[in-house]
């Protein structure tokens, strides 16, 4: 099992989920709608967009070819702005410290072993290894937003003659050269998405691609924050699904943390927010926005356990400044 802290969830987002009642939840629609919010604001009236830090992608990966049952892998990609242009690191566990991949183009094996290398040597020596082809020597980048290539690039993870991980668009082209269609694939879904930016202008949005469903569309969800005009004033917190205004916070001082409840392809989608760092520390902390969707039959807004709750998570935390 993975733990929810493996989830990258800050622990107060943890400790809003647990105390919040299934009585707070609400219920709001979000149909998906045909169009889409732009980077600049368009009818929600931002004026720019947040400029992104990091982004870390979790993948759960269940191998086919083990001959005992083996619990799945939870493997991690992030991406991030550094003095020398985009980085790439890779953990091959939860518990594992993260592998900075210098090199543009590259193969690297690691240790599967969960110690993170703080363990027995013994038993890291044993422990499965894991190997890695990536190139992004191709890789082509939006000017000054994300870290993540849009396209251009492959990361390919492998152990035991299985394929666990297959990223970017030149993926199965590498591997369908590389292994001659001779290798199994794993079962691998994207399970958490997390987002670092910074937030200069207050009115500026963040925007996000996502997938709540494995097989399901993808949708642009943007979060952004803006000054009410209506009566009592006070900033506003908003969260849009695919240019649909899902999520409305009003009076954000008072009601610096909350939930709401959203469909989206017909399932639900729990929203929460947690404000207090944003307005309340000093220095400021983050300001967290979490979208996690769950099945119908989930009485809880947050499982302890990713495999009693695997739905997929979108968590944006939001600085003032650079940490």
């Amino acid at each position: 099992m993975v733990s929810a802290s493996s989830l990258l969830l800050p622990s107060s987002m943890r400790d809003l989920a647990s105390c919040i009642g299934d009585g707070a939840v609400r219920v709001a629609c979000a149909s998906p709608a045909s169009t889409l919010t732009s980077s600049s604001g368009g009818g929600s009236g931002n004026s720019g967009s947040a400029s992104t830090l990091s982004v870390t992608v979790s993948y759960r990966a269940t191998l086919l070819n083990s001959g005992a049952p083996s619990p799945p892998l939870l493997l991690r990609l992030t991406w991030a702005h550094s003095q020398v242009g985009p980085t790439l690191s890779f953990s091959p566990s939860a518990a594992a410290p993260s592998v900075l991949l210098r090199r543009r183009r590259g193969t690297r094996s690691v240790s599967l072993a969960g110690s993170g290398g703080g363990g027995d040597a013994e038993t890291e020596a044993e422990s499965p290894l894991l190997t890695l082809f990536w190139d992004l020597t191709a890789a082509r980048y939006d000017p000054g937003a994300s870290p993540e290539p849009l396209y251009g690039y492959y990361l390919v993870a492998v152990t035991g003659a299985e394929v666990v991980l297959a990223v970017g668009d030149q993926a199965a082209e590498f591997v369908k050269t590389k292994f001659e269609g001779q290798i199994s694939k794993a079962r691998c879904l994207t399970v958490a998405r997390r987002e670092r930016v910074v937030v200069a202008d207050p009115a500026a949005m963040h925007t996000a691609r996502v997938r709540f469903a494995e097989d399901g569309p993808e949708h642009e969800v943007s979060v952004g924050c803006t000054t009410s005009s209506g009566a009592g004033g006070g900033e506003e917190l908003w969260v849009s699904v695919d240019g649909k205004r899902a999520v409305q916070a009003r009076r954000l001082r008072w009601n610096f943390r909350g939930n709401q409840t959203v469909f989206v392809d017909g399932a639900p989608v729990d929203v929460m927010w947690d404000l207090y760092g944003w307005w309340f520390r000093d220095p400021p902390g983050c300001a967290v926005v979490m979208l996690r969707a769950r099945s119908a039959l989930e009485s809880r807004l947050w499982l302890e356990e990713e495999g009693a709750a695997p739905g997929f998570s979108l968590v944006v935390q939001a600085f003032k400044a650079p940490p």
